[in-house]
Formats: structure tokens, C-alpha cells, sequence
């Protein structure tokens, strides 16, 4: 009896454990098609194929899944018809057999004539997101850069970064290759739209394909396929000049065979454009210099202010050459070089004024300031790349670079009553050579090794005439001040990774050795009219700061598809520190061991969704610029010290992100909540009169936090082509600071953001677009609203095409950069372009800032200050340009 009973407990189990039934007819006019193959693939495997089958003589199939499953794909074949896909989801659900018929259309046979058929904007295949730029443009798209901003998932930042669902990508290929390294500005700001046949993103990428099935891949590449005929050599030419001195002249070329692939650029303009992967006339860091930031040198001395929340067409007043080469060259199917080779040369020119209220302590007091701007930046860049794939298991490479910047900076200041002339040289050279190689041990493990070093020195020599008193006592004239400073930085580090692959989880260990080492040496000299020279230790720096780093990592994942999947990294440090001070005799050294741990959990909700949270505790050491003791005069009216201290910055980082995409329908949504909390930080002790501004940073144990929620929505609605974008973010942040001997004040900042896009191309005579942009900025001071403000901006552009050979555009700009103001600006440009039939030559009538906007003012606050500053702008302007396809 007992035995009976355990086979009906067994045979239940087994009946209610079975997995799913498909079946169904495949036929074409009510007729029946015999042996179609049917193919099912998983929807997180579509590469592959999981089960496969064929239908009989009456054309009927059936398919019992091998184990439960919630989403497939199910695919059909046969040689005189055209393939059908279909989706099934939620099957699961499904107690019953599910039945799916498939009605087959005769495949196309070939024909003499020519068949034109109209093409899907964007198409889905695996990883690959592939769309079709003739869907999205609009006609006044000259480069990549241009078009990527108009397609769905993709957004182009003001540095030149690209980014695809949020994500920064990792690559941007031409035609499946690397040519541009990490400096792909140089293809997507100079490549004519005209050589683009097809844009893919692609997701899931591998940067190391000796790594595939080792890693879960989570980074995204761009590639840019060219047009068919665009080989060889080819490339475009365009000269623009007009009234008021203004040119634009730039020339590209390509260059493509079977074992070379090159790309030429070369610009020259006056009319605020930038086509390098560098910038020197704003705060935000160039992409070129963002994947070598910890490597790069400091630099302390000031080299004008030239932001703007304008666009650089509008205040951008600059001379700008720049020419770059990117050549690959493949010895063999296993053996590639790469070369870039860059000159950048510019003169870039501004007028800053400023008026500043500042309410310290219940003493208010004003302080005016304007300076005249030349600043003068060159720089001379190599990369070589070598990669040698010795066999199906190795691959080693090598990476050398040289980088040569020299900036000119002078101007005329007015610091109040007092004019000063600024004169700063900055020079900095840096170098790098990195080693590394992968070996694949077998399918399931691998080890990859890297070696690297890089050197930078930045000198830097500022001359103020006349000077500031920096001798207590003195009352003689100060001829000039002499500030040298220059830090040096060498890096040195080596690093042994492992791979293991169990199944569904993945192993990664990691053993290296990193070492930095830096030194500042800085001097202040003040140089009287008698002839005579005085300095003092408290103006001068003999800093040598070095950290040795070993450390063990252990990173695991684990995923199971379609459900969820967690991740962990645990790093152990042990840092040696030591810091000397040459001019005070001062030695300090810490030695500590640092676990890091880093956590991910993704849990997918369904096939379009998913939550993942993140959390990584980490305990960062001071940064060198945050070390040194004696003053160093930064500006015309700034100085800067440190009270050092070599403790670490505890850290602890909290994400929760929601996402919804849906490829399908090209509707993307995230929410995400950012939180950090740090036990000890960094804070300013500012000490502000009419004359000067002394800035101390000094290590609290009271630490600071932020908060901050974000959206970013984007839907394409392809019957009407319009593409929704809206981004918005809200932040608090928590933090605190000393002014003029006050206590320690505790300051809270509120900032939201909102930005919406609406971008519409109709299949007509128009195309419109507009962005909106609303900022608001609030500073409370013990809980007590201290300073607030808000700005406006929105952009309008409308397309209207005259004729098959015509097309003008005229676009409005209107900003209210405060909005308890009346004091708005309204921006206007046009363009009217032709184009001939054979559509080599293009000629168009440009017109910028027809309004003819001389200056622009804004508003920025503090919890202390306000200040109102303008800055001069490009004048109204109009060109004739010529361009020409080769």
C-alpha cells in the first residue's frame, strides 16, 4: 500500500512538472507545407538554437519544451517561402497546450527590374539595435555626432560622450573595427553623415573576445557602418566665409581596403566650433582626458573662466586648428597597428565681468571684478597600438603614448579699483605604455595579465604685476608676483586577473600592485621697487606624497536568466602612505588595510523590466591637491592651502534604478534613487575682503550627504516620427563650511532639473524640434532659505523644405537666465541650403545670432554670495559655404 501511494504522489508531481506544449499548422493558402523546419530559441539565446522540429505531410508540428520556460521565440522555415517569427510570453501561465499557426507567404523570386522597398526605421536583432538614419534625419545633420542625437536610446553629452540607455559606450567602431581608441570624438564630431549607410548599438558587448562565456558582458559599443561604394578613398571638403572676418574650413578624408583602414581630419574656423576630442575652454573634462584622469597631474593656477549656458556657437570667440590621423593597418589576420597623430592649436578670447554681494556674519560688502581673456593652447598627440593574436588562445598588446599641451594665458584685470596684469605658462607632457595580454586556458577558464606605466609632469609659472604685499610690515610698492608651481606624477602598476566559468556563475580573481608617487614644488616671490626679492616658507611647497597599493580581489555572479542575478566584488587593500613636507620637516605615514566590498542585484519583473540595486562601501585616500601646506597664489585675488591630513574617506553608496524597455516599441524609462554618505570629508575655510580670497581645506570628522532621484523617459512614436525625451533630476545635498572665522555653518542645496525634448520629422515639407530646459537652484543656511533662483531655457527649430533641391531651417533660442528678472535673450539663426541633382557639391547661406546679442548675463549663488556676471559674445554673423564630396 505504502509503495502504492508513493507512485501516485510520484506520478502527479511528474504530471503537474511537465513542461509546455506547442503545436500547430504551418501553411500558405489554406494549403498545407510539409517538412518547414521549426526552430525555438530562448529569448535571452536567440544566437541559439534550444529545440527543433519538422512538420509532417499535413504540415502540422508539435514541440514539448524540455523544461519550463516563460518567453521563446519560435521560428519558421521553408525554401519557397519567406521565414515568420513569432513571441510567446507568459507561457507558463498556460495550463494547456498552445496552439500557433503559421501562414507562410511566397518568397520573392528574383526579377530583372529593380524592386525599391521601404525600409523599418530600426530593426532588433540578438544584441544588436541597427537603425536607419534616413528614418530620423532631417537634413541639417553635417557629421555622426549630429545624427546620433537624433536617434532613439542614444544621447550625445556636452564633452562628446555617447551613451545608449544611459550607458556610456565602451566603442565606437567604423565597419566593425576600433580605429579611434578612447578618442572617438575625432570620428563622430568630423565623419560626414553622408558615408553612414547604417548605425548599430550593441549591446552585451565584449571588448576582449578571448573573454566570451567568462564574463557577463554589460557594455555597449556604437558602430558605424559606411555606405557601399565608399570605399577606397573618399571624403568630403567645406569652406565657409562671410562678414565679419568669419570662416569655417575643414577637410576629411577616408581611406578603406582589405588591410588598411584611415581616417584624416582637418579644421580651421572662428565661428566657435570644436571638432577635436579636446577642450580647454571649459571646466568639464574632454573625453580624451577622462580615461587618463588618475594618471594626469594637477595643476593649481587659474587659466580664465570661459563657461557659458550658451551653446559654443554663441560665446565660443576663438582661431581653432586642428588636425588628426587615425590608421589601422592589419600586417595579417593576426597582427594589427594602430596610429593617431594630433595637432590642436587655438586662441581663445573672453571679457568677464562680475558683480558679487556677499553677506558674511552680518557684514555685507561688494566686490567688482572684470578681466580680459587671451589664452593661447597647443598640443602635439601620438598613440600607437600593437596587437598580435598569437593563436586561437593568446592575444598580447601594447599601447604607447606621448601627449605634449602648452598654454598661453593672459589678461587684464580689474579687482575692484586695482588693475593687475596676469601673464600664466603651462606646460605639461605626459607618457604611458601599457602591456597586457589574455590567454585562454580552455572553455571555461582564462588568465589576462597587464603591466603599465605613465609619467606626467605640468609646470606652471604666473606673473602678477603689480603684486600683492605678502611681507607683514612692508609697506613698499610690489613690482610683481612670481608663482612657480609643478606637480610630477609616475605611476606604476601590475595586475594578474583569472576567469572561471561554473555554469551559471562566474569567477574572477584578481591579484596587483599599484604604486603613485607626487611631488609639488611651488614659490612665491614678492618682487619690491627697491630692487629687492622677499619669500617666506608659508608661500612655498616641497611636497613628496607616495602610496604603495597591493591588493586581492574576489569578484562572483551568478544569473539565472530571466529571473535574476547578483553579483559581488571584495577587495582587500593594504596602503602604504607616506607624506613629506621638505619645508616644514614634517613626516607623516599611514599604513591600513582596506576592504572595499561592492554588491549588484538585478531581479527582472518580466521580459521588459527590471530592478537593480547596488551598494559599495569604499575608503578612498586624499587626493595630492588636497596635501600641500604653504599658500599658492591661484589668481589675481586667490589663495589656496591645506590643513593636510592623510586619513581615509569613508564612503558608503546606496542605488535603486527601475527600467522598462521595450525594443519593440522604442519606449525606454528609468528611475533611479542615488544616495552617498560620507563619515568624514573635505571642507572649505573661506576668508574674503575687498583685496583677496584665501581658501583652506581642511578633513572634518562630520561628514556630508547627498541625495538624489533622476528620471529619463524616451518613446518613439514612428506613424508620426517623434521622438519623446524627458530627463529630470532633483538632489539634495548636505554639506558644511567657514567663512571669515564664523562657526561651522551646516548648508543645505536643493537643485531640480527638468529637460524635455520633442523631436518630429513628418514625412513632408517639415521637420520640428524643441527643447526645454528648467533649472532651480536653492542654498538654506541652518535650515533659514538663504539664496535662490531659477533659469529658463527653451530651443526651437522648424525645417522647411522648399523644394527637391532647397531647404532653409531657421531656429530661436530664448533664455531667461533668471527668472525673477526681467532680463531675457532671444537667439536667432537660419540656414538656407541647395543642393544640386548629382549632390557632390551642396552650397547654403548661414546666418548666426541675427539678433545680434552682444553680451550675456547670469546669475550663481553660494549660502553666502550672489553674483551677477556677463560675458561678451560672437556678434551677428553671415556665411556663404561651398562643400564638395569625393
Amino acid at each position: 500500500m505504502n509503495n502504492f501511494y508513493c507512485f501516485i504522489i510520484i506520478f502527479c508531481t511528474s504530471f503537474n512538472l511537465k513542461a509546455q506544449t506547442i503545436k500547430g499548422t504551418v501553411f500558405h493558402e489554406n494549403e498545407p507545407v510539409p517538412f518547414a523546419s521549426v526552430i525555438i530559441r530562448k529569448s535571452d539565446n536567440l544566437s541559439s538554437i534550444y529545440q527543433f522540429t519538422k512538420t509532417n505531410n499535413e504540415g502540422f508540428y508539435q514541440i514539448d519544451l524540455k523544461e519550463p520556460l516563460d518567453s521563446i521565440w519560435i521560428e519558421v522555415n521553408s525554401l519557397a517561402f519567406e521565414s515568420q517569427i513569432k513571441q510567446l510570453s507568459s507561457i507558463q501561465k498556460n495550463k494547456q497546450a498552445i496552439i500557433l499557426d503559421f501562414n507562410l507567404e511566397n518568397k520573392p523570386t528574383e526579377l530583372e527590374e529593380v524592386v525599391i522597398e521601404k525600409e523599418v526605421p530600426i530593426r532588433i536583432k540578438n544584441d544588436t539595435i541597427t537603425y536607419n538614419p534616413e528614418s530620423f534625419r532631417d537634413g541639417t545633420e553635417r557629421v555622426v555626432e549630429d545624427l546620433l542625437k537624433k536617434l532613439p536610446g542614444i544621447k550625445v553629452e556636452e564633452n562628446g560622450e555617447i551613451k545608449f540607455k544611459g550607458k556610456s559606450i565602451k566603442k565606437f567602431l567604423l565597419d566593425g573595427d576600433d580605429l579611434f581608441s578612447s578618442q572617438y570624438t575625432t570620428g563622430s564630431k568630423n565623419l560626414s553623415v553622408e558615408m553612414v549607410e547604417k548605425v548599430q548599438a550593441i549591446e552585451n558587448f565584449n571588448e576582449n573576445p578571448m573573454l566570451k562565456g567568462l564574463v557577463n558582458a554589460e557594455d555597449v559599443a556604437i558602430n558605424i557602418q559606411l555606405k557601399k561604394g565608399k570605399t577606397d578613398l573618399s571624403g568630403d571638403a567645406s569652406l565657409s566665409y562671410g562678414i565679419q572676418d568669419r570662416y569655417n574650413a575643414s577637410v576629411t578624408g577616408l581611406l578603406i581596403n582589405k588591410k588598411t583602414k584611415g581616417f584624416l581630419t582637418t579644421t580651421y574656423n572662428n565661428i566657435g566650433n570644436n571638432y577635436s576630442p579636446y577642450d580647454f575652454s571649459s571646466e568639464i573634462i574632454s573625453l580624451s582626458q577622462t580615461n587618463e584622469k588618475e594618471e594626469q597631474a594637477k595643476t593649481l593656477i587659474n587659466q580664465g573662466g570661459f563657461y557659458s549656458q550658451l551653446e559654443n556657437k554663441y560665446h565660443r570667440i576663438n582661431s581653432n586648428f586642428n588636425s588628426e590621423l587615425n590608421l589601422l593597418y592589419k600586417f595579417s589576420s593576426k597582427i594589427t597597428a594602430k596610429t593617431n597623430l594630433g595637432i590642436y592649436d587655438d586662441r581663445l578670447i573672453r571679457t568677464n565681468k562680475s558683480y558679487t554681494e556677499y553677506s558674511i556674519n552680518d557684514e555685507q560688502f561688494v566686490i567688482n571684478e572684470i578681466e580680459d581673456i587671451i589664452k593661447k593652447p597647443r598640443l602635439y598627440n601620438a598613440n600607437v597600438q600593437l596587437s598580435n593574436k598569437v593563436n586561437d588562445r593568446f592575444i598580447w598588446e601594447y599601447i604607447g603614448k606621448a601627449n605634449y599641451q602648452e598654454i598661453d594665458f593672459d589678461s587684464n584685470s580689474l579687482n575692484n579699483e586695482v588693475v593687475q596684469k596676469n601673464k600664466v605658462k603651462t606646460t605639461k607632457f605626459f607618457t604611458k605604455q601599457d602591456f597586457n595580454f589574455t590567454n585562454r586556458i580552455d572553455e571555461n577558464s582564462a588568465v589576462t595579465g597587464i603591466v603599465f606605466y605613465s609619467n606626467n609632469r605640468a609646470p606652471q609659472e604666473f606673473t602678477l604685476a603689480p603684486g600683492l604685499n605678502i611681507e607683514e610690515g612692508n609697506t613698499d610698492i610690489v613690482i610683481s608676483n612670481n608663482q612657480y608651481s609643478r606637480f610630477d606624477k609616475e605611476t606604476f602598476k601590475t595586475k594578474g586577473e583569472y576567469y572561471r566559468s561554473f555554469n551559471k556563475t562566474k569567477l574572477k580573481l584578481i591579484a596587483g600592485y599599484l604604486s603613485v608617487h607626487n611631488t609639488l614644488n611651488s614659490n612665491l616671490q614678492a618682487n619690491y621697487t627697491d630692487g629687492t626679492v622677499y619669500t617666506d616658507r608659508l608661500y612655498q611647497n616641497s611636497m613628496n606624497y607616495k602610496y604603495q597599493l597591493p591588493n586581492v580581489a574576489l569578484s562572483l555572479s551568478y544569473i539565472k536568466k530571466q529571473k535574476y542575478a547578483f553579483g559581488i566584488l571584495l577587495n582587500n587593500q593594504y596602503y602604504d602612505i607616506t607624506l613629506n613636507d621638505e619645508i616644514r620637516n614634517l613626516n607623516r605615514q599611514e599604513e591600513k588595510f582596506v576592504f572595499s566590498p561592492i554588491m549588484k542585484f538585478q531581479y527582472v519583473l518580466n521580459t521588459k523590466s527590471n530592478l537593480v540595486a547596488t551598494y559599495s562601501y569604499n575608503e578612498i585616500i586624499p587626493s595630492e591637491e588636497n596635501l600641500f601646506e604653504g599658500f599658492v597664489l591661484t589668481g589675481f585675488r586667490s589663495f589656496r592651502n591645506n590643513s593636510p591630513n592623510i586619513s581615509f574617506l569613508n564612503t558608503h553608496t546606496y542605488n535603486l534604478n527601475y527600467i522598462y524597455n521595450d525594443v519593440f516599441k522604442i519606449t525606454r524609462f528609468s528611475l533611479s534613487f542615488n544616495h552617498n554618505n560620507r563619515s568624514n570629508n573635505y571642507f572649505s575655510r573661506n576668508t574674503i575682503n575687498l583685496d583677496n580670497t584665501f581658501t583652506n581645506l581642511f578633513l572634518l570628522k562630520a561628514g556630508n550627504r547627498d541625495y538624489s532621484l533622476n528620471l529619463d523617459f524616451e518613446r518613439y512614436i514612428h506613424f508620426i516620427r517623434t521622438t519623446l525625451q524627458i530627463n529630470g533630476s532633483y538632489a539634495l545635498s548636505f554639506d558644511k563650511n567657514i567663512v571669515n572665522n564664523s562657526n561651522l555653518r551646516d548648508v543645505e542645496t536643493r537643485l531640480l532639473f527638468i529637460n524635455c525634448v520633442l523631436r518630429t520629422s513628418f514625412k513632408s515639407k517639415f521637420y520640428i524640434e524643441n527643447d526645454f530646459s528648467y533649472s532651480s537652484n536653492d542654498f538654506l543656511l541652518d535650515n533659514v532659505s538663504q539664496n535662490r533662483f531659477s533659469s529658463f531655457n527653451d530651443t526651437f527649430k522648424i525645417i522647411y523644405k522648399i523644394g527637391s533641391d532647397f531647404k532653409t531651417n531657421v531656429a530661436t533660442n530664448f533664455v531667461s537666465p533668471d527668472l525673477s528678472k526681467n532680463n531675457n535673450y532671444l537667439f536667432l539663426d537660419s540656414e538656407l541650403r541647395y543642393t544640386p541633382q548629382n549632390k557632390r557639391f551642396q552650397y547654403a547661406l548661414i546666418m548666426r545670432n541675427l539678433t545680434n546679442n552682444k553680451k550675456f548675463e547670469t546669475v550663481s549663488i553660494s549660502d553666502y554670495s550672489k553674483t551677477i556676471a556677463s560675458h561678451n559674445l560672437l556678434e551677428r554673423y553671415i556665411l556663404g559655404n561651398v562643400s564638395f564630396r569625393f
